[in-house]
């Protein structure tokens, strides 16, 4: 089979990546729209939508710029990184808020050396008459390649190796987390039939919950070391091999499109959609009040820290797990009241426990 011509490889790179531009345009069109309403902007304030956002403006440049640079017989250059950070806010109890800027200068400084100093040099940047592109120019394979570990294809599969060891330490907090605190209750609440069958309840709905959560972080890793790791090995291959070359042109004109349909399914864009769309109605109904509807019965889990409590104390770990068993009057609360029965306090004092707490907190504010 013989090697397709240019024209076909051009149509190929631009059905593959104009898809994914006109994805993550809409996107961030969308991002607007929902961050214009107060309703909806309390949704996405968040570090980890934040990221998100920088990480679409990286993949806009990147589907823009590599076009330019693959197809057209011109001297040019790209660079796109993209890095992990769940890590540090729940494994190591850091600050989201504060690791926000430390997350964007990071990712520039590295991205930046990497790239500004090849294209000082004159290696990167220039047309490459063997690989009919402008990439890597070196008269010697050998130093082409070494350019080219040094300043990609290490960092990616670093990053690549990092987001999985990311993934499996959040992984566990989340399951030492749901072991101490169930353990603790059990051990400190003796609770009656009907508590028991409600704590039963409770036990599926939140390992339904941890599973969800585990299934949506463990997509960015598994996806950016399929993409990562291919791509640079397919780089490092010196042999004139069209497949080859087709396949990386493929997954990296597939990029775009990729990630922006895992940022299109992001938690916090599609709360601040449904709140958007539900939000009013919502609203309206609870000032007219829903009358006719018998009590219902839920059980809220509740994470305190105490440094929503006091003023003097906003610096202190989380003091208490406590789990509400609350009956809720739907004509009551329509009139702005709320009765609750049933409060069953249990204070964690094991620093496991704790960190437990503050794992499952940081989880719901900042994911």
């Amino acid at each position: 089979m013989s090697s397709p011509d240019s024209r076909t490889i051009t149509w190929i790179s631009l059905g593959l990546i104009l898809p994914g531009l006109g994805l993550t345009l809409v996107l961030l069109a969308l991002f607007v729209y929902a961050a214009w309403y107060p309703v909806s902007r309390r949704h996405l304030d968040r570090v980890s939508f934040r990221l998100l956002v920088y990480a679409l403006f990286a993949n806009l440049t990147f589907g823009i710029a590599f076009p330019i640079i693959n197809l057209a017989p011109a001297p040019g250059w790209h660079a796109v990184s993209l890095f992990f950070w769940l890590i540090l806010v729940l494994a190591f109890n850091l600050n989201g808020q504060r690791m926000e800027k430390y997350y964007i200068f990071g990712t520039v400084l590295i991205t930046g050396v990497c790239s500004v100093v090849p294209y000082v040099l004159d290696i990167l940047g220039q047309w490459d008459a063997a690989n009919k592109t402008c990439w890597y120019r070196s008269t010697d394979a050998a130093s082409r390649v070494r350019w080219l570990v040094g300043t990609q294809t290490v960092w990616m599969l670093l990053a690549s190796f990092g987001e999985i060891v990311a993934f499996l330490i959040v992984v566990g907090h989340l399951v030492a987390y749901e072991l101490v605190t169930g353990r603790r209750f059990s051990d400190e609440t003796k609770l009656s039939g009907t508590y028991s069958s409600s704590i039963s309840r409770r036990t599926g709905s939140t390992i339904h919950t941890f599973r969800n959560i585990i299934l949506r972080i463990g997509l960015y890793p598994v996806v950016s070391c399929l993409l990562n790791v291919s791509t640079s090995l397919l780089d490092l291959h010196e042999l004139n091999i069209w497949r080859i070359a087709l396949t990386s042109l493929a997954l990296f004109s597939a990029r775009p499109l990729i990630y922006g349909l895992l940022a299109a399914t992001d938690p916090s864009f599609l709360r601040a959609l449904r709140e958007l769309r539900f939000g009013s109605n919502r609203s309206s109904e609870l000032d007219r009040g829903t009358q006719g509807v018998a009590p219902c019965f839920s059980t809220v889990l509740e994470l305190h820290s105490s440094s929503t409590v006091t003023e003097n104390s906003k610096h202190e770990n989380f003091e208490s797990l406590e789990l509400r068993q609350t009956m809720r009057n739907s004509g009551t609360l329509g009139h702005g009241g709320e009765e609750e029965r049933g409060r069953l306090p249990m204070h964690v004092s094991d620093p496991m426990a704790k960190q437990g707490a503050s794992v499952m907190n940081e989880l719901v504010c900042q994911i």
